[in-house]
């Protein structure tokens, strides 16, 4: 761009001209650079976390079936080892009269509440792991004791790809869930 080795000759002002100029050009690039990344990232479907779950919870709050979890649907979402061990659960045939390893929405920690909000929070993130917070709350007049509740995620980076490697509240983890399923049937 600019010959270096004249630089020495030039004025004060011209050097600081040249110095912003620089300063411009680079951060211009920067930007630039960034851009690209967002939209190339977008292109591939790396979708980050955030926008995988708001995704799924504008869906739970219109009343839709929340079918992310079907067996067609898991890949779009889970983890390889998270779909390995659901995929080897539903192998499995529940005894007559029993519902299986998950029996209730998952999304929604209920059976049959309504959701009416969310709020989704990053808890922890790095480059190829995160833990994000969903605070569901629920519709009118139904009412469910104690603090609101919490699905808390967590992800991992696959291929370029952030994919659902557990799901979890206070009270149960998927995934000891599915684990439990096996050993016990």
């Amino acid at each position: 761009m600019f010959n270096h080795g004249k630089l020495a000759n030039l004025s004060r002002s011209s050097k600081f001209f040249y110095d912003w100029l620089s300063a411009v050009c680079s951060g211009a690039a920067a930007l630039l650079f960034l851009l690209i990344l967002a939209v190339s990232c977008h292109a591939a479907g790396a979708a980050a976390p955030t926008e995988i779950l708001r995704g799924i919870y504008r869906e739970a709050v219109k009343g839709s079936t929340s079918n992310w979890l079907e067996p067609e649907r898991r890949g779009q979402y889970l983890s390889k080892s998270l779909l390995a061990l659901w995929t080897k659960s539903d192998a499995k045939k529940p005894p007559e009269g029993e519902a299986g390893p998950v029996d209730f929405d998952l999304t929604t920690d209920t059976n049959a509440l309504e959701l009416k909000s969310f709020e989704v929070k990053v808890e922890s993130a790095s480059y190829s792991a995160a833990v994000l917070a969903v605070k569901l709350n629920y519709r009118k007049p139904h009412y469910r004791p104690g603090p609101p509740a919490v699905v808390t995620y967590d992800f991992v980076r696959e291929q370029g790809h952030w994919r659902i490697d557990n799901l979890r509240t206070k009270a149960w983890s998927v995934r000891d869930m599915l684990t439990q399923w096996l050993i016990d049937s």
